[in-house]
């Protein structure tokens, strides 16, 4: 049994001797240390040349027999993944050394699935297993929500198989819980139910903002009345006692400066997110001297900065024969002195985004220099993407 243990983003492995040349009888299981990874879609990657296993772990965390984990001799790269809608999770990477074994004239390993196959895979089974029950047995909506954001916020642990009507008028959308890919997925507009040999009409009421209910249908029938559901405007409330300035609250909680710099401080804080004042702490402290008519003036913000932003494109172009592979990218005014904080810059599109994010998750290490960075990958990305880089000064 290999055992993976995980605390935050760090993993680290203890394992018996594996010889290599197994086939269907490697099991493994995870262990997470720390909170953080609830309701994510959790996945071990294993990693050695050109052979790649992505296998998703079971409801107990583990790898069984069954997932085929049929390693060969040599050290093997090992890292964690977890996503949802919204997030993602990602470990440090651990070697895992495979001794070779006697057998002679071993079959060839089959070659897994790539995790994109398994995911198509098990979204072509959700769909077809959706599409089978709807028309056994048509779909039963629990509710509306105004849209797919609102519903994912309010309806936090749904069924497999829930489904809702989203929209704030006709035709809805009606997406259904996917609980192989944790997602809402739609299921196309809400139609009218029909029972057999009788044709059925579907009636849909709407509000307008003065609260006027109206009614539609497919039948061609009569709606009923328009009625307003407002009702009327109620009294106006008594004025309140008049509040604390947001200066003289400050005092009250400790604040020792004077007025005039207490409100410049305020009026820095759009730009105290990458900028420091010279001669301030945080908090922000505002000294007589950075101001002028009152006001932070630009050459003292700009005298303080303490990191910047900078963008880069990755090409699809990297050096080397085996891993780890390099690519150098010039970034005007960049220091060797630099400390970097380097991620995935979002696309135009959700596709862009994930497309980037999944090439990014192939980058191991970044490397600056006076005007340029290197990038080191332990698989070659297929696609160009863009970074952003925090460069801090020290």
């Amino acid at each position: 049994m290999i055992e993976l243990y995980v605390r935050g983003q760090r993993l680290t492995l203890t394992t018996p001797v594996i010889a290599a040349d197994s086939l269907h009888y490697l099991r493994a299981r995870v262990h997470f240390i720390e909170p953080g990874w609830e309701g994510l879609s959790r996945w071990a990657h294993f990693k050695c040349g050109d052979t790649v296993y992505d296998i998703e772990l079971d409801r107990h965390d583990e790898i069984t027999e069954r997932d085929a984990l049929n390693l060969t001799a040599g050290e093997w790269i090992v890292y964690l993944t977890g996503s949802d809608e919204h997030r993602r999770a990602t470990t440090t990477p651990v070697l895992l050394k495979v001794k070779e074994s006697g057998l002679v004239d071993a079959p060839l390993h089959q070659i897994p699935m790539s995790q994109l196959e398994r995911l198509s895979y098990r979204v072509d089974l959700a769909l077809k297993e959706c599409a089978a029950l709807k028309y056994r047995a048509g779909i039963v909506v629990c509710g509306f929500s105004p849209s797919l954001s609102e519903l994912a916020n309010t309806v936090r642990c749904p069924h497999p198989g829930e489904a809702w009507a989203v929209g704030l008028s006709a035709p809805y959308r009606v997406y259904i819980w996917d609980m192989h890919c944790r997602r809402w997925r739609d299921a196309g507009e809400l139609v009218s139910v029909r029972a057999e040999g009788t044709q059925g009409v579907t009636f849909i009421p709407s509000v307008d903002e003065a609260g006027n209910l109206v009614w539609t249908n497919d039948g061609e029938l009569e709606n009923p009345d328009p009625v307003n559901i407002m009702g009327p405007q109620g009294a106006d409330g008594e004025p309140g006692p008049a509040g604390k300035s947001a200066y003289e609250s400050a005092v009250e909680n400790g604040y020792s400066g004077d007025e005039e710099t207490f409100y410049a401080a305020l009026a820095a804080l759009p730009e105290h997110a990458q900028r420091h004042l010279p001669d301030g702490t945080d908090p922000i402290v505002v000294k007589t001297g950075n101001l002028e008519n009152g006001a932070v003036t630009a050459p003292k913000l700009a005298a303080g900065a303490v990191s910047t932003v900078y963008t880069a494109n990755v090409g699809t172009i990297w050096t080397g024969s085996a891993a780890p592979y390099t690519q150098e990218i010039s970034v005007s005014g960049l220091s060797a002195n630099d400390r970097l904080l380097a991620d995935a810059a979002p696309g135009e599109t959700w596709a862009q985004t994930e497309a980037a994010l999944d090439a990014w998750a192939k980058v191991v290490r970044v490397v600056g220099a006076d005007n340029k960075v290197t990038l080191y990958a332990a698989e070659k990305p297929g696609t160009a993407f863009q970074i952003r880089i925090l460069a801090v000064k020290k």
